[in-house]
């Protein structure tokens, strides 16, 4: 995928790999949701934790998550499948805080053309967001054109064409070093169990990841994030 160069070029270190990149695709009104005291699921300040998932969670620390219940008086529709979870012991926790910029700036609601990517490397994760630019350059989302080889004839005549990347920009970033595992969890979702990616984070707070869709080609998916994140594929 043409993001993959982007961040090379635009984010990544001479000796930083990129492991993998997954799609953050909006559900319900809300790209992220949140599981974590004094929060309500779509990250504002609330006494309680909102509801979201239901069942264990396995491979990593954490807390068994709550039962999906929304009451018959909910002014909003839960998905039934969310594709970003946060959770955590309170508003404190990493999870929250590295997360703060793009919750405060309005991004994590839902927005029309707006493509956004989890990434991660040998050196950090990453919430990406990718655009592309109609312009030769400038602004905050500013493309990068490169060289690259081709049957087509650039100018000069020398086999190559030059390609508009999309531009980049980071939304958040969580350091290697307050990572301290990555495994799959299974939840049950609407009585379905489903299983999602989770970054778990030095002081227990995650991340759990879900791939689009359902059934099996779902949950292979999350397993093939898994093999990746660990050199396996």
């Amino acid at each position: 995928m043409i993001e993959v160069l982007s961040a090379r070029a635009f984010w990544c270190s001479p000796d930083e790999r990129i492991l993998w990149c997954h799609p953050l695709a909006p559900v319900s009104t809300h790209y992220v949701l949140y599981q974590v005291s004094g929060l309500d699921e779509w990250g504002d300040k609330r006494w309680t934790a909102g509801k979201v998932l239901g069942g264990i969670a396995s491979g990593v620390a954490g807390t068994a998550m709550e039962v999906l219940s929304p009451t018959d008086g909910d002014s909003y529709s839960t998905p039934s499948i969310q594709h970003a979870v946060v959770s955590g012991r309170d508003r404190d926790c990493l999870a929250v805080t590295h997360l703060a910029q793009w919750q405060t700036s309005g991004v994590n609601t839902k927005g029309g053309g707006r493509e956004f990517v989890w990434a991660l490397t040998s050196h950090r994760l990453g919430l990406l967001e990718f655009a592309k630019n109609e312009s030769d350059g400038g602004g905050l989302l500013g493309g990068l054109k490169k060289k690259i080889g081709g049957s087509g004839q650039d100018d000069a005549g020398n086999g190559q064409r030059a390609v508009q990347l999309p531009g980049l920009v980071v939304h958040a970033e969580f350091p290697r070093n307050i990572i301290s595992n990555v495994a799959v969890a299974e939840h049950k979702v609407k009585g379905q169990e489903r299983k999602f990616l989770r970054v778990a984070l030095a002081d227990g707070s995650a991340i759990d990841l879900s791939a689009p869709g359902s059934g099996t080609y779902s949950d292979g998916k999350v397993d093939r994030l898994l093999a990746m994140t660990f050199g396996r594929e």
